[in-house]
């Protein structure tokens, strides 16, 4: 019995660590979407976007949701884009093989990073089909998931601001030190590099803005 509990509790600490991005079409398959987000959060994976599925606005044809902290479209779908980036993988929610425009923009900036994109059923669409593994079920591709080796990027700001703000804050008064101290110990181009790449990787932010 307490083998089992050891059992338990290590996996629920593994599942921990692993985050999931769901994408699928809000204006067909928004009831299953957010039963996806339920029943991940059964099983203690963090869900970065949609957190919070349920529909608050419209702006033209585009949905927001609950969890969408402003209401830009550039920056929501900004934000998704970086939550998948973020994710351990991506979830797509297709019932009936139907996957919209922004939901296969979704999948092929998944597939462009590398990121492993699992669903219960196939895209209609044959070239998005090659890109996305068929599970069983949600918690078979959880269970699929944890056995990878874990190469999720920090949430950065667009995910998680204060916290990414606060980290990135520290990181340059380290920084301000380096740059303005003559007689500071150590390489202090190595260090001042060093911290550059810290606040890229805290902040996080996406490479595509223009």
């Amino acid at each position: 019995m307490s083998s089992t509990f050891v059992l338990r509790t290590r996996n629920t600490a593994s599942r921990r660590d692993l985050a999931v991005t769901v994408s699928g079409s809000f204006h067909r398959h928004m009831h299953e979407i957010g039963a996806a987000v339920e029943e991940f959060a059964a099983l203690s994976i963090r869900v970065l976007s949609p957190a919070d599925p349920r529909i608050v606005a419209a702006q033209g044809e585009f949905l927001f949701v609950a969890s969408d902290p402003v209401r830009s479209v550039r920056l929501v779908q900004d934000r998704h884009l970086e939550a998948i980036r973020a994710s351990s993988f991506l979830w797509l929610v297709c019932p009936d093989g139907y996957v919209g425009q922004s939901a296969s923009m979704e999948l092929g900036f998944a597939a462009a990073i590398g990121m492993p994109m699992y669903s219960t059923h196939a895209p209609s669409d044959l070239t998005l089909r090659q890109y996305v593994k068929v599970m069983p079920s949600l918690a078979e591709a959880v269970r699929v998931a944890e056995t990878r080796p874990k190469t999720r990027q920090s949430e950065g700001v667009l995910i998680n601001p204060r916290a990414s703000i606060a980290e990135a804050h520290d990181i340059l008064e380290r920084l301000g030190a380096v740059l303005t101290h003559a007689g500071s110990s150590g390489e202090p181009a190595q260090r001042a590099y060093e911290y550059v790449a810290d606040i890229r990787g805290k902040l996080a932010l996406p490479t595509h803005l223009q």
